[in-house]
C-alpha cells in the first residue's frame, strides 16, 4: 500500500514541477501587476464582524469590505 502511495506522490510531483516553475517565471516578469494587486488589496480590506444566528448560540463570523458593509446596512434600513 505504501508503495502505491509513494508512486502516486512521486508522479504528482513530477507532473507539477514544470507548472510551478512556469508560474514563478511569470510572477517575476509581471512586477507591475503585483503592485496593482497589492494596491487593490489594501483598498479592499475585509472587516470581520460576529453576528448572532437564529436557532443557535454560536455566533457567525462575516467578513466583508467597507462598501459591502454599507450595502448591507442600507438593505437593513
Amino acid at each position: 500500500m505504501r508503495i502505491v502511495q509513494l508512486a502516486t506522490l512521486s508522479a504528482t510531483l513530477l507532473i507539477a514541477a514544470p507548472a510551478i516553475a512556469q508560474s514563478t517565471t511569470q510572477a517575476g516578469s509581471s512586477a507591475t501587476t503585483s503592485a496593482q494587486t497589492a494596491k487593490t488589496a489594501v483598498e479592499e480590506k475585509k472587516i470581520c464582524k460576529r453576528l448572532d444566528s437564529t436557532g443557535t448560540r454560536m455566533e457567525k463570523r462575516v467578513c466583508l469590505t467597507k462598501d459591502e458593509w454599507k450595502k448591507v446596512e442600507e438593505e437593513v434600513k
